[in-house]
């Protein structure tokens, strides 16, 4: 019986999701999610400030940082970049994730159509590529998923190590991939 009404189930869900109507196209990679190479992403924060994010890392706040996007065809700059530890159980790991967010005092600013970006330190992961190959592999088979890549993070010129760079999920997002939003 049970397993009657998981079949059902499914093909309603089924149904249900063909009468959506979503873009026949995912955005493309583009400059920032680019996967034939490992862009560079630094970031300038004053000291004192970074220590304070380390030392509560129950916070959400914000701070303004410098960030530098480096690839082998494109460097740029954007100060006042707005920047805070993101995640759950990685807020008390050895590796953190990070937050940036590009308009957050600077409105309306964006950086090559995107609001924010999460580096993600996968610290439950040391392949650092599980999430990446998810992400690929939603995209592949039509499920909209966020653009993700490999970068080299460097915070106030030392390295952090090997992130997966991953495409927010808001309002910017879900206009890229559903029409009828």
């Amino acid at each position: 019986m049970n397993r009657i009404i998981i079949v059902l189930l499914s093909l309603f869900v089924l149904v249900f999701a063909s009468t959506l109507k979503s873009q026949a196209e995912f955005p493309e990679l583009g400059p920032v999610f680019r996967d034939d190479m490992v862009p560079r992403v630094d970031i300038i924060i004053d000291q004192d400030t970074l220590d304070w994010i380390y030392e509560n890392v129950d916070s959400y706040e914000e701070f303004r940082c410098e960030f530098k996007f480096t690839t082998d065809t494109l460097e740029e700059t954007l100060s006042d970049v707005g920047f805070r530890l993101r995640g759950n159980t990685s807020r008390n790991s050895w590796k953190k994730s990070f937050k940036l967010s590009f308009n957050t005092f600077e409105s309306g600013r964006d950086f090559y159509g995107l609001e924010k970006l999460n580096l993600n330190g996968e610290h439950n992961d040391p392949s650092i590529i599980r999430s990446k190959i998810g992400w690929d592999l939603m995209n592949s088979i039509g499920i909209p998923g966020s653009r993700a890549n490999h970068v080299e993070v460097y915070i106030n010129g030392d390295y952090y190590g090997l992130y997966i760079q991953v495409e927010h999920i808001d309002e910017v997002f879900v206009d890229s991939r559903f029409e009828n939003m």
